[in-house]
């Protein structure tokens, strides 16, 4: 079966997804997923939210893909049981060693390699494979030549996201550290954990200073301005044909900062493109109109989060 799994930034947000026709949901645990608190779920919540889905066949997977300390390990360890417990179908991590203990502790957990790991090749995949997880998430600078390349070889489960990468960005997902240059906050929690604010690796929000403009100085002569220290993802539509084709098993479309009337429009609307591929038919040009109305907002929603964070970052270089 073709899972198509949506996001869950809020419990509103992650019952909406379901609604409009998500087979599955990704949440994050608060201070363990790579984004603000605003976006992640509170562990009642995420029990609740499994207990709601679970009667109505659907399924719930944790992104738990930040790079904990040595001193997280047992908290991180402990939570992940916890989610099990409660019937969680698989949990997102990027760092190698988490994946080899939760595969150790819990070998017939999902797990899955967040795109946060930084996956470039086929041998990152082989490597993450051996150390227990089965599924991959695709980078998304990756296409179709990339898919059919590993179809045969990976011997892991594909997840793709619904948004590509058109041209292609100086900084890769999961391996940038540019927000702790302006500032990094430390607020210690009941268990132990470090929510770092200025870096998303290690718990906390992002400033998102890569979305800025910025002058590019090489030996004192300048280079002109550079808008695309990472360039801006577009939502996918006519790849999807071909993804189906060579063998994705699920569908992940993003989105845990947007408003939770855009998450519900654009799940349904996946919802409709991927039964019309799976019924049969390459042409998908009858979603186009919606689609581009899909873009235009999914832009505009994306513009003011990351001025607001750019904002924040000036406010604090201000200080």
């Amino acid at each position: 079966m073709v899972a198509l799994m949506g996001p869950g930034g809020t419990l509103n947000m992650a019952v909406t997804a379901l609604e409009q026709g998500c087979d599955s949901v990704f949440v994050g645990p608060k201070g363990w997923s790579r984004r603000p608190a605003s976006d992640e779920l509170d562990d009642g919540e995420i029990n609740e939210l499994i207990a709601w889905s679970r009667p109505r066949g659907k399924d719930i997977r944790i992104a738990i893909n930040v790079m904990p300390s040595p001193q997280e390990i047992p908290t991180f360890l402990s939570k992940i049981e916890r989610y099990v417990g409660w019937g969680a179908g698989g949990v997102m991590i990027c760092d190698p060693g988490c994946i080899r203990l939760v595969h150790q502790q819990f070998p017939d957990l999902d797990i899955h390699v967040s795109v946060t790991a930084g996956i470039f090749n086929n041998e990152d995949i082989h490597f993450y494979r051996a150390l227990g997880a089965n599924i991959v998430v695709i980078p998304y600078r990756w296409g179709t030549a990339e898919l059919a390349e590993i179809r045969d070889q990976s011997q892991v489960k594909l997840e793709a996201f619904l948004f590509q990468t058109i041209k292609r960005g100086r900084i890769c997902p999961g391996r940038c550290y540019s927000s702790s240059y302006f500032r990094i906050t430390h607020q210690l929690d009941a268990d132990g954990k470090d929510h770092n604010l200025g870096s998303a690796s290690k718990g906390g929000s992002c400033y998102r200073v890569c979305r800025a403009k910025w002058n590019l100085d090489i030996d004192d002569i300048s280079q002109g301005v550079v808008a695309d220290l990472k360039a801006t993802p577009e939502l996918l539509l006519w790849e999807m044909p071909d993804y189906v084709k060579l063998g994705v098993d699920r569908f992940k479309i993003p989105g845990r900062e947007r408003s939770v009337e855009l998450v519900g429009a654009i799940c349904g609307f996946y919802r409709r493109v991927l039964d019309h591929v799976l019924a049969g038919s390459d042409d998908v040009s009858r979603f186009a109109e919606e689609w581009h109305e899909m873009r235009a907002r999914w832009a505009q929603e994306r513009g003011r989060r990351d001025n607001a964070r750019i904002d924040d970052a000036q406010m604090v270089l201000a200080q």
